[in-house]
């Protein structure tokens, strides 16, 4: 059964299929790097990096302090949370009941 599973999968890899234009899997795989490399932009100096390029609120489009406001709803999000579930917990330990015995 696993042989014919392979055969079939090898089968299906090395012919050619009308959903992908007559071209095989193998030969579609070699197409994308070499679209990718012809397309692929050119290095750039670093000296011209550092002079255009954008800052930090130009780069996200949030300024410093929405940043910050998001930070903290966050941790008061994270902080009630932990305080609701640590709230809700139930100690069932001998202690706690007082049925130990020491």
């Amino acid at each position: 059964m696993k042989r014919l599973m392979v055969f079939v999968a090898v089968a299906m890899l090395a012919g050619p299929a009308p959903a992908r234009a007559q071209e095989t899997l193998v030969e579609s795989a070699m197409r994308v790097p070499r679209n990718l490399a012809r397309t692929a932009p050119k290095p750039v100096r670093a000296a011209q990096t550092q002079q255009e390029a954008p800052g930090l609120e130009t780069a996200s489009g949030l300024s410093k302090r929405t940043k910050i406001m998001i930070a903290i709803g966050a941790a008061a999000g994270f902080a009630a949370v932990a305080y609701s579930i640590d709230r809700h917990v139930v100690d069932s330990t001998p202690s706690t009941l007082g049925t130990r015995k020491d």
